[in-house]
């Protein structure tokens, strides 16, 4: 466990499960009803729905959120095309056949993918077997409803624009990250269009300065802009040594920011065909989740950053003790006002989705060893589950094989409005020096103080001086302590202070 976000005021009703062996039940039941340890999502359903019949496919399936949250899921179907359904009022509507070139290429992993600006929605996409010229971008701009002309992203390209993945930077044009080349040159590219999709400049360059190896020829990127900044996170292959990287640049030519986000090493001899998920928090780091086996197994790991500071920050395995050598595989990422919400794939007998919650300030230790089952009542495999979150709503799908369908569940987020920080509060945080010296900075003037222990009971309590700050006194050795701080809405949680 880490930060106070749900000491105040967390309530015990319907964990995130809904059939499961006793086993599990009492696990989860032990996990939920200490009040101090997590959070808790009430579903809407008491099954996963279907988000349309089995006649528009299941393959590549991909979830954004509109302005309003309303979800929206694109999905494909072998030797046919993509779909999308909208919705409107919690439920969808009919999918839509999307107007894309004829043989789009469908790969669970390094298929079509999506990306939101407000309303306007970003289709990426590669024709099956034109590696060169085929990568191609779309855009709707009334959340899925009709949509652009398909503009072919490098139509005079003389070598391989594979997979390009999609997001907006702040003026809502779009950038794509793809594989630059094949073979042994592969490199990290990434184009600009400025004028919302319909032009493309040239493939610049983005992995030339990450030290040795090339891009991972066959994962997918995550690209992702913040801070006046265009970011992507690509896995390297530096003689079969596997790790993720992330590269960021101002201009989106010059890429001079490089930060080695896994420290695994994964040695393999072949492609892992699976990349990174990423959200920002609210306090500005990056969160992103990904696989390695470099620990024995293959295992998600959390990545919390502060580009801005050029920190790489730390890297957490999610499942640290809960399984025993798992098999886990495509994590997904979101992020909301007051808490992160982890999904992912593993096999242990059959492949399911578990799902791993925790408050914004409880990263990473709330979401180690949490997670819970959400597809264990229906046969067949599910995979490649795909998060996200508007407020304190939660929306999951994934692809199940039994029916050929893809699968929907939503639920609310439990006590949030215990935790959503005020715009004075959000400011405050924790610096430790070299020495491990912590001082509370940017509080409001004279604040009140407290650290905590996880029962709630005040072990020391102060008050910050006339800037803003206060140091606190030096930890002893002994159970994790958290911090608070007292604003106009109350006292406000702080990161972890041990």
């Amino acid at each position: 466990m880490g930060d106070l976000d749900q000491l105040a005021g967390m309530n015990c009703s319907t964990p995130i499960v809904h059939s499961a062996r006793p086993a599990l039940v009492a696990l989860v039941v032990a996990l939920f009803l200490a009040p101090s340890l997590h959070a808790q999502i009430t579903w809407d359903f008491s099954e996963p729905l279907d988000v349309a019949s089995e006649t528009y496919g299941n393959r590549c399936p991909r979830l954004a959120l509109d302005a309003s949250g309303n979800p929206l899921v694109v999905m494909g179907k072998t030797n046919d095309g993509l779909y999308i359904a909208t919705s409107e009022g919690g439920f969808f509507n009919a999918p839509q056949a999307l107007p894309t070139e004829p043989g789009v290429f469908l790969s669970d992993a390094e298929g079509p993918d999506l990306a939101m600006h407000g309303n306007t929605v970003g289709l990426a996409y590669q024709i099956a077997g034109q590696w060169v010229t085929g990568a191609h971008f779309m855009r709707s701009d009334d959340g899925g409803s009709t949509w652009s002309a398909s503009y072919p992203i490098a139509p005079n390209a003389s070598e391989d624009h594979f997979m390009p993945i999609p997001a907006f930077d702040d003026d809502g044009n779009p950038f794509v990250a793809v594989k630059l080349g094949s073979g042994n040159n592969v490199q990290e590219g990434v184009l600009r269009s400025l004028d919302g999709g319909q032009t493309w400049g040239p493939a610049e360059p983005a992995s030339f300065a990450a030290g040795n190896g090339i891009a991972c020829e066959c994962c997918p990127s995550r690209t992702i802009y913040g801070n006046g900044r265009y970011h992507s996170i690509y896995r390297r292959n530096d003689a079969n040594t596997r790790d993720m990287w992330l590269v960021s640049s101002e201009d989106g030519v010059a890429w001079d920011q490089q930060l080695d986000l896994d420290p695994t090493d994964w040695q393999i001899n072949a492609c892992p065909e699976t990349g990174a998920s990423s959200a920002w928090l609210p306090d500005g780091r990056l969160a992103s989740v990904f696989m390695s086996a470099g620990g024995g197994s293959s295992q998600i790991y959390l990545n919390l950053s502060d580009p801005a500071s050029g920190d790489a920050g730390s890297t957490t395995a999610l499942t640290a003790t809960q399984f025993s050598s798992p098999n886990q595989n495509q994590p997904d990422v979101a992020v909301g006002p007051t808490h992160t919400v982890v999904a992912w794939e593993q096999n242990a007998g059959g492949w399911e989705i578990q799902l791993s919650v925790a408050p914004n300030g409880d990263l990473p230790g709330g979401l180690v060893d949490v997670a819970v089952p959400l597809s264990e009542s229906l046969s067949g495999s599910n995979r490649h589950p795909d998060v996200a979150i508007h407020g304190s709503t939660v929306h999951v799908i994934w692809q199940n094989s039994a029916d050929g369908t893809v699968k929907y569940l939503r639920g609310t987020l439990d006590s949030t409005s215990d935790l959503a920080p005020s715009a004075a509060s959000a400011r405050a945080r924790l610096v430790r020096s070299a020495l491990g010296q912590v001082t509370i900075q940017q509080a409001l003037p004279l604040s009140a103080y407290r650290i905590v222990n996880a029962a709630a009971a005040t072990l020391h309590g102060g008050r910050c001086d006339d800037l803003g700050t206060a140091t606190l006194p030096t930890p002893a050795s002994g159970p994790l302590t958290l911090v608070q701080v007292e604003d106009a809405q109350g006292w406000t949680l702080l990161r972890t202070h041990r």
